[in-house]
């Protein structure tokens, strides 16, 4: 099993400072697809049991770096957004699969990971992730106050879509099995 232990220290300090945003602690439910044309995004999906627990961040515009940390310790995703957390983690108009009715609620969805929140509540129903957010500026402030080289990335402050690309980068950069494991489109090495 992964632990924070093994997760590069500037990392461990990201994930300390990030606010908690979200927390997904089930999967189930009706089977429901996305109001979308076409593509690998509609679904089928399971609906997802989750808490909001910073209303204020995950509403926040602008730039940031997101974490998707999980119960052991590990780092499983990390993304950005160029508009805020709510433009990535979003709730999404829905339909029943099995008679197409639109369904009450909206269904929370992120492109990249839902299919691995599902996978994994499927080898462990007591899975919990939690959805962490730093916006620009917490992040050049992190970032400067850390004792590795990855501070140097606090000189783009001026440019804080720059910034949280650059730290996503160098996350990716140093994937494994406890970090970014997720991340399969910008990982330079696969996950060991």
């Amino acid at each position: 099993m992964p632990s924070s232990s093994q997760l590069p220290e500037p990392v461990r300090h990201l994930i300390a400072a990030a606010t908690p945003v979200l927390r997904i602690h089930g999967v189930g439910g009706v089977a429901w697809t996305r109001n979308v044309a076409k593509g690998s995004r509609i679904g089928p999906w399971r609906q997802g049991r989750f808490d909001v627990l910073d209303a204020a961040a995950w509403a926040r515009g602008g730039a940031c770096l997101y974490l998707v940390t999980a119960q052991d310790g590990g780092l499983r995703y990390v993304g950005i957004s160029r508009n805020g957390l709510k433009h990535r983690w979003r709730t999404s108009p829905a339909r029943s699969v099995a008679d197409g009715t639109p369904l009450p609620e909206r269904q929370l969805f992120h492109s990249q990971c839902w299919k691995h929140v599902e996978a994994e509540f499927a080898a462990d129903a007591g899975t919990r992730f939690e959805v962490r957010c730093l916006d620009a500026a917490a992040l050049v402030q992190v970032l400067r106050g850390l004792d590795d080289p990855i501070r140097a990335l606090a000189t783009l402050a001026d440019d804080g879509e720059t910034v949280v690309m650059a730290v996503e980068r160098w996350i990716c950069n140093r994937a494994s099995a406890s970090l970014a494991r997720w991340n399969v489109a910008m990982t330079a090495r696969r996950p060991t």
